[in-house]
């Protein structure tokens, strides 16, 4: 039986290539110049290209006719013949030709990008995913180096402990100090406050004392009053009495980081700028002044103490000395108004004056030392037109005597003082400028001149209004009175 299907299998390969072989000598026939041969040894077919037409041997033929049994064996166990077409040879040069180079990179470089949909989409798409890393990058690293400057400029106290704590009083300061926010400043100092308490934070210490004066600051200029007097009037007791005593160091408004000022008469002097207009504002003038007479006697026990250990080698004592003074002049500006609201004209001028002579001794300062500029912990330029604003007052009073002549001497120094490009977008010197402004109309209402006097009281409610600044009643009611007085005199 096994025999008999070995036989089969030999007859169908022998039958095959019987087949195989005529349709080479087909082939042959037709195209001369390719010859197909098999390979005993591969069993695959090759082809010659040389266009030989030689044919091949009686004895090769006898050979392949004696050896066919063989070789259909073999294909039996190597597969079918395959039979592969032939492709005129290629030859490749390694050397290469400059001309079609030149022409290929010409070619290149002229190769203009086709500004498809698609193509604008993707390149909109690749500058979008740029300018959303550069900008997160840049957010990423400012927002790094606020906190830096933050820690570093105004340190929280040792002794108030917990990590989020302290972080939340960073934010607040933040937002209090460096972008004049105190809606958003609030709420932090205190969330701030509440984990110190729970951390053991003693209520009564300097620290407490001074994140606790800070919400009272906040809610003065956000307008909630409820409480504050009475808040900020027990403080000052404490404060006072703190100040009988050996004083306490506290690591706030230090200067570079290493000098420390006498806490209890720093927050005195920031307690009462919050204190002394909340009275003003009450129009209590006795008590306004009362309070900020407090504030500049505990502003002149620091200056005391620096004057004690003053350095004369050290640029850091100059500069604390002249920030000294320039919160004196602060100062001394509001006690100048209480006294003004009062008609107690002569210690206002008095007052006034020295206001202006503080600011010029710290221009002096920054002229003969650039180093000496304002404190941005403590001051936050408040200086700035602190002398223009003064000079308003002794223009108004010079007026309210019936003195115009020497009312404009004041109005023309004040005005050079506004002037600056560097004051355009300060308040204070906003105020100054529409004050001015105001007085020139006064002169001009004294002199008869109604029509230029409401020339200029419409000039200083515009610079206001203008400039988006509130509490323009005053400016109101000054235009209001001249239309109503020319209106009058049109009708005689």
């Amino acid at each position: 039986m096994f025999q008999r299907s070995i036989f089969k299998s030999l007859q169908r390969a022998s039958f095959a290539c019987k087949r195989d072989l005529r349709w080479q000598n087909g082939l042959k026939q037709r195209s001369p110049s390719v010859l197909f041969f098999y390979s005993s040894d591969s069993g695959n077919i090759k082809s010659n290209a040389s266009g030989s037409s030689k044919k091949p041997s009686a004895s090769s033929d006898s050979k392949k006719n004696v050896g066919r049994d063989d070789l259909a064996a073999e294909n039996m166990f190597k597969g079918s013949p395959r039979f592969t077409q032939v492709f005129p040879k290629v030859t490749f040069s390694l050397r290469r030709d400059p001309r079609a180079e030149a022409a290929a990179a010409k070619r290149s470089m002229n190769i203009q990008p086709m500004l498809t949909p698609k193509n604008i989409r993707k390149m909109g798409g690749r500058a979008l995913i740029l300018v959303i890393y550069f900008t997160t990058v840049g957010y990423i690293i400012y927002q790094v180096f606020t906190y830096l400057y933050l820690v570093y400029t105004w340190p929280v106290a040792e002794e108030l402990k917990g990590f989020k704590a302290r972080n939340l009083m960073y934010l607040a300061t933040f937002y209090d100090v460096l972008e004049s926010q105190p809606e958003k400043a609030l709420p932090f100092y205190e969330r701030a406050k509440k984990l110190f308490l729970t951390k053991g934070a003693d209520p009564k210490s300097l620290a407490i004392m001074h994140l606790e004066l800070n919400i009272d600051r906040c809610r003065y200029e956000l307008g909630q009053l409820e409480g504050i007097e009475e808040r900020l009037t027990d403080m000052l007791e404490q404060l006072q009495n703190m100040a009988d005593q050996p004083q306490e160091r506290y690591a706030d408004d230090k200067v570079a980081h290493h000098r420390e000022w006498l806490s209890s008469d720093m927050l005195i002097q920031k307690l009462v700028k919050v204190l002394g207009p909340t009275y003003f504002d009450q129009g209590n003038m006795d008590k306004a002044i009362e309070i900020y007479t407090i504030g500049l006697q505990a502003v002149k026990a620091l200056k005391l103490s620096v004057a004690e250990s003053f350095d004369t080698k050290d640029i850091i004592d100059y500069t604390t000395y002249d920030h000294m003074n320039l919160k004196e002049a602060s100062l001394t500006y509001q006690l100048g108004e209480a006294f003004y609201a009062k008609h107690d004209y002569k210690t206002a001028r008095t007052l006034f004056q020295a206001t202006i002579n503080y600011c010029r001794g710290h221009k002096s300062h920054i002229t003969t030392a650039p180093r000496l500029l304002p404190d941005l912990r403590s001051f936050v330029d408040g200086w700035i037109c602190l002398d223009s604003a003064a000079m308003v007052y002794l223009a108004r009073m010079l007026i309210d005597e019936g003195d115009s002549s020497g009312s404009l001497s004041w109005i023309v120094a004040g005005r050079k003082l506004t002037s600056t490009d560097q004051h355009y977008n300060n308040k204070l010197c906003i105020r100054c400028e529409s004050g001015f402004k105001t007085q020139l109309g006064r002169i001009a209402e004294l002199q008869g001149d109604y029509q230029r006097a409401l020339v200029r009281y419409r000039e200083a409610y515009d610079y206001l209004y203008l400039n988006f600044m509130d509490k323009l009643e005053d400016k109101e009611a000054d235009v209001a009175r001249l239309e109503a007085m020319r209106g009058q005199m049109v009708d005689n």
